[in-house]
């Protein structure tokens, strides 16, 4: 469909698939962030890659963590306006902190692939990406906690990663490079500034043992990260996190990402760092929409 002229485009994307997309309502959406734009809705029912959306000036994002990463990788226009809304299940990059905020300048990417808030792989990350989309809308948060025993094995991730002042080689049962004080569900980055221009790299050296003395002795470095956290650098024989705002990370073969709660094949080198839009990303609350809506329905 080609645009009139004159006459601005919006579409509200809502994934019904992720755990509360079923709660979006089209009306509301279009009452209150579509006055002035001839609007489309564009509705995920079933697995897909977003691809083409540059028709449009402003895309409505109601979803989870994925589908946000889905629209900043498909194709859209340099200047486009995105506004984002959560309805997913954790919404870990919008309760990370970007939810005080209201816009996000900074976006993350890793080659030519765009992430909103984490990258990781190794243990405990393929639950970001195989929990089934019923389970989640049906259980929530709960879905998760089935996959946590099934995920607590040791990975074995060869890579060497370097940055300008910064380089270590090895193997790794967990590298993670996050721009989020949360992930996992836990709130573990104390060093997380909105907009900084900085990310913040974790990796946990793999045990030289794969049954349970490996799992045994990989539980503590998880405990320090996820439940004790970090407030400042730190380093120790298998364990580093530290900030940077580039980095590459070079890998002897393909390797299975989680980025943003989508799967994501990554292999050689993959080099990360921080770009802006044009345009800031929009982020608004289920307050903020209600507002919106009440103040255009009254015109």
């Amino acid at each position: 469909m080609r645009k009139k002229k004159g006459i601005k485009r919006c579409v509200i994307v809502i994934n019904k698939l992720s755990g509360n997309g079923n709660r979006a309502d089209e009306h509301t959406l279009k009452t209150a962030l579509g006055a002035g734009y001839a609007v489309d809705c564009y509705y995920i029912v079933e697995k897909q890659k977003l691809e083409d959306f540059s028709e449009y000036d402003r895309i409505v994002v109601c979803g989870g963590d994925g589908t946000l990463n889905g629209i900043l990788n498909s194709k859209i226009r340099d200047d486009v306006e995105i506004i984002y809304m959560p309805y997913g299940t954790l919404n870990e990059f919008y309760n990370g902190g970007i939810k005080n905020n209201h816009f996000l300048k900074d976006i993350c990417f890793a080659n030519d692939l765009y992430f909103s808030y984490v990258m990781a792989a190794g243990i405990f990350t393929p639950i970001g990406y195989c929990v089934n989309d019923k389970k989640k809308r049906k259980y929530k948060a709960l879905a998760y906690i089935a996959h946590v025993v099934k995920e607590y094995k040791i990975h074995r991730i060869n890579a060497k990663i370097s940055a300008s002042d910064y380089m270590d080689e090895g193997e790794y049962s967990l590298i993670m490079a996050i721009d989020s004080p949360r992930c996992f569900g836990f709130r573990f980055n104390r060093l997380f500034k909105a907009d900084d221009g900085i990310m913040h790299l974790l990796t946990i050296k793999a045990p030289k043992t794969n049954g349970i003395f490996g799992k045994i002795k990989i539980f503590f470095p998880l405990f320090r990260a996820f439940f004790i956290g970090f407030g400042k650098p730190y380093h120790s024989k298998n364990m580093e996190f530290r900030p940077f705002d580039e980095l590459t990370i070079s890998l002897d073969k393909d390797v299975d990402f989680d980025m943003d709660g989508e799967k994501k094949v990554l292999g050689g080198d993959v080099n990360l760092g921080i770009t802006c839009f044009s345009r800031p990303i929009t982020i608004l609350s289920k307050s903020d929409l209600k507002n919106l809506y009440e103040a255009n329905n009254a015109q």
